[in-house]
């Protein structure tokens, strides 16, 4: 099976983040994760500020892809994550605000699906043109769920 992150997008899992700085949005999108896993929201925060304080998962060009392996989920969770404001804390590799967050949460037994699964949200979303479709105009869950698969890959 191919791992491409938009198999595991679904209306549950866009949002549309209110926070106005990083540990705000990590917050909404953590207790979002907890509740499509049903994994505690506690262990999810732990292991995502682990990860966060390892390396920055701002990649840069307004993009973050923070993201966890853990055991006891069937399958990955995909949550996409467009931000209202530009979250001008997150610390990115290149110094840039953040507009897009897509949160992974892998099982932690595949490694190699893992690392597919990144390499697809990297491809896809790396692209300035679908950055900028995801942040203007009306931000809503509809719209970015319509922009993602406009462009599958």
């Amino acid at each position: 099976m191919k791992y491409t992150f938009t198999n595991f997008v679904s209306e549950d899992s866009v949002m549309v983040l209110q926070g106005a700085t990083k540990l705000e949005i990590m917050d909404e999108l953590i207790q979002r994760a907890a509740d499509l896993t049903k994994l505690s929201q506690d262990m999810i925060y732990r292991m995502t500020w682990k990860r966060e304080q390892m390396m920055t998962t701002g990649v840069g060009n307004g993009l973050a892809l923070p993201h966890i392996r853990v055991n006891d989920i069937p399958h990955p969770i995909v949550i996409v994550g467009i931000t209202k404001e530009p979250i001008t804390d997150y610390q990115s590799q290149d110094g840039q605000p953040v507009r897009v967050v897509v949160f992974t949460v892998a099982p932690d037994e595949n490694p190699e699906a893992y690392l597919q699964l990144l390499g697809s949200v990297s491809r896809k979303l790396r692209n300035p043109e679908l950055l900028a479709k995801l942040t203007e105009g009306d931000i809503t869950e509809a719209n970015i769920l319509k922009v993602l698969f406009e462009n599958a890959e």
